[in-house]
């Protein structure tokens, strides 16, 4: 059965439904954490670099801690423990990353309901995982 879920999330309405799924299969299955998965396309400006003493993956998990917040409040009232990952980067790339190093047996992640032609055309973040991870993808709408 599963015992390492990664919830991979952007912030998302579609991503929150997908928070709400991952802790509800944490408790559930009695799990007693989730790794939640925050990827950033682009840097931080300079400015908030230099502010940041080019901390750059404090800043990141400041931002993400922000963004994420309430995802975060409904895992500690759920009582499930989680673990932040940051990163920058492609995000189906650097969660397919995580997914391999750390032997993720089920990765849950929103829906960005792309039109028809535009999916096609581009592909989103959960097609690409749901076709490349070896672990089971739950795609939440």
């Amino acid at each position: 059965m599963f015992t390492k879920i990664l919830l991979a999330t952007d912030g998302s309405e579609n991503a929150s439904r997908a928070a709400e799924a991952a802790i509800g299969l944490a408790q559930g299955l009695s799990l007693p954490s989730i790794t939640i998965a925050h990827i950033v396309t682009s840097p931080p400006s300079e400015s908030r670099m230099v502010q940041a003493k080019f901390d750059v993956h404090s800043l990141l998990v400041e931002e993400s801690r922000k963004i994420l917040s309430g995802t975060l409040a409904r895992c500690d009232a759920a009582g499930i423990a989680y673990t932040l990952k940051v990163a920058i980067g492609d995000p189906a790339q650097e969660i397919l990353a995580h997914v391999q190093k750390e032997q993720i047996d089920l990765v849950v992640i929103g829906s960005r309901g792309l039109g028809t032609l535009q999916g096609v055309l581009i592909g989103s973040v959960s097609q690409k995982i749901a076709h490349l991870a070896p672990c089971p993808v739950l795609i939440v709408k």
